[in-house]
């Protein structure tokens, strides 16, 4: 891929709102804690047609949430989503260079993409219709989402790259059979390693076993993801599952606290900690 420059500008504190562009693009996009909303209202884009992201909490073991939208006047759009939506914590804006009619566009791409693709959990409850533009439109239209694409992965949020991008080239990891556990996976390039249908997690817990991994089985078990394996031992996952990272997953497998760059080998039985870190 050929290099880019992303241009960063901090207006005011660094853990405030941050404005990012490519070179020689229109666009401009906005990452804006909820907390700093208000500082919007000084901005002269804040009138303008605008795409957005609204994410979540990332939790270790469970996709993010996100929703997607756009409206005539962004912020007055998310200006209501902070009196009604309680569920995210920043939003990502791109506006400059769009009318009503982009926007739009743009915002059935994202949904019917990032819902197809599966990484985070699209809160948005329809798919818009898609509507239509010139062929010019299109074509400037579809350049726009090249280049939020681009964005939004640079920043570290993998919307739009499905897990066999990400994983290419990686290798696959165990965890060996033990305890009723056994599992394979794949280490993406954000540092997340991604569970397959199949494997199978430890019912027994030990008795010192709290916090997130605790949650993210009990919700496993209630949607279905973990399916009792008939023998006593094993629970069966019913889906792939993406994991914030390998100790996520191997403490969520093994009902206890567990170094999963230690536990995960490959097939010559190397760790990941031999094979990354050293």
């Amino acid at each position: 891929m050929q290099s880019q420059v992303l241009n960063i500008l901090i207006p005011k504190e660094p853990t405030g709102y941050k404005m990012v562009q490519l070179a020689g693009w229109t666009g401009i996009c906005f990452i804006v804690p909820r907390s700093e909303m208000r500082e919007l209202t000084k901005r002269q884009e804040a009138g303008n047609p605008g795409l957005y992201f609204l994410f979540g909490e990332n939790d270790e073991a469970t996709n993010q949430k996100l929703y997607i939208g756009e409206s005539e006047r962004f912020l007055d759009r998310l200006l209501s989503h902070d009196s009604n939506k309680d569920f995210w914590n920043v939003v990502v804006i791109f506006t400059g260079g769009l009318d009503k009619a982009k926007a739009k566009y743009l915002e059935f791409c994202a949904i019917d993409e990032a819902r197809k693709i599966g990484r985070y959990t699209i809160l948005n409850t329809t798919i818009p219709r898609k509507n239509s533009l010139s062929e010019f439109d299109n074509a400037i239209a579809q350049d726009y989402f090249t280049k939020i694409k681009y964005t939004l992965l640079a920043l570290g949020y993998p919307i739009f790259e499905s897990v066999s991008e990400a994983s290419k080239d990686s290798s696959i990891y165990f965890l060996k059979k033990r305890d009723g556990v056994d599992a394979q996976a794949q280490l993406l390039k954000d540092g997340s390693l991604y569970v397959q249908k199949g494997a199978l997690a430890r019912i027994k817990e030990a008795d010192s076993f709290i916090g997130w991994a605790y949650g993210a089985r009990r919700r496993f078990q209630k949607d279905g993801a973990f399916k009792d394996n008939g023998d006593g031992i094993s629970y069966i996952l019913t889906r792939d599952i993406l994991f914030k990272s390998p100790s996520a997953a191997a403490a969520t497998l093994t009902g206890r606290s567990t170094n999963g760059w230690t536990a995960w080998r490959d097939e010559e039985g190397n760790t990941l900690d031999e094979n990354l870190r050293k």
